[in-house]
């Protein structure tokens, strides 16, 4: 469905793209189309969100993230509820929510899109009160999330691989307790294990290849140590498509999880990291966010 948009708001993450100047891209692209919009810079954390849930009263019926997988997250999750759709200019070191919808990573293609946009209805997962719109997980996977969210210096998903594989060495995985649906438990003690709404986590990684964002559906990727062995033999698996048949990777589906653990620990929404408690529900919301893209 296509559709026109007469006010647009843009919300941008200080951090993200600067080395590309995409802030000025975007204002330039907009400006040639003769787009009447507004451009924010978020100043603290939780900004994105109060600009995206001010928008429609301040008279904007389109509302466009600027910045990664975190910014997407804070911007859409205001929206859900209402009649204003979202848009995305990927400007993140993962890119994950915009690699798995093939979205263009440029932004004067991007911004286009806002013009003669076509509308999708993407499901929405949800994790106690934190919404994830990519992946949600807990185990290796949270514990890097956080690590990296409090570490100072170069950001980017070569510093995330190198933080990962020193995580690794250290840590101690917990037993977990999994029931998806209304099934039976199982009892796993894994590395990690992935809640993919999409397939893909951030810098050419793909954890769950069969992931889609709109089949109502979660896909529960669990993850046990293979040895190490086999472990640096399979790590290719992560980049090529193919991690679903990794030694140690089990991949179930189903419309909510329930996981308790011997432990409260981290879980990371969208790598976006929160404490939660020994017992953790994800569930999916189907059809829940409303996104204006065109592809690449």
């Amino acid at each position: 469905m296509s559709v026109q948009f007469s006010r647009v708001l843009f919300i941008a993450n200080p951090h993200a793209g600067v080395h590309r100047n995409i802030r000025s891209r975007v204002i330039a692209a907009c400006e040639k189309a003769g787009m009447d919009f507004a451009l924010e810079v978020t100043q603290y954390a939780g900004h994105a969100t109060e600009l995206a849930a001010s928008a429609s009263e301040m008279g904007f019926d389109l509302v466009v993230a600027i910045g990664g997988d975190g910014t997407i997250n804070e911007v859409g999750s205001a929206l859900l509820g209402t009649e204003i759709p979202l848009g995305v200019v990927p400007a993140g070191s993962g890119n994950a929510f915009a690699r798995a919808l093939n979205l263009s990573l440029d932004p004067a293609k991007a911004c286009r899109a806002f013009i003669q946009p076509e509308i999708r209805k993407l499901d929405v997962g949800r994790v106690g009160n934190a919404l994830f719109f990519s992946t949600a997980g807990i185990g290796l996977d949270a514990v890097v999330a956080h690590r990296y969210a409090n570490r100072t210096g170069r950001r980017g998903f070569l510093p995330y691989l190198v933080l990962t594989a020193l995580s690794l060495l250290s840590y101690r995985p917990q037993t977990l307790r999994l029931r998806l649906d209304s099934d039976s438990e199982i009892e796993r003690t894994p590395l990690f294990v992935v809640i993919a709404n999409m397939p893909d986590f951030g810098g050419g990684a793909t954890i769950a290849p069969q992931a889609m964002p709109d089949d109502g559906l979660l896909d529960v990727c669990v993850f046990t140590h293979p040895g190490w062995i086999r472990l640096v033999l399979n790590t290719y698996r992560l980049f090529n498509g193919t991690f679903d048949r990794m030694p140690g990777v089990e991949i179930f589906r189903a419309q909510k999880v329930h996981i308790t653990r011997e432990k409260s620990d981290w879980f990371q929404f969208d790598g976006e990291v929160g404490k939660g408690s020994k017992e953790l529900i994800f569930e999916i919301m189907p059809g829940a966010l409303t996104l204006v893209a065109a592809e690449q």
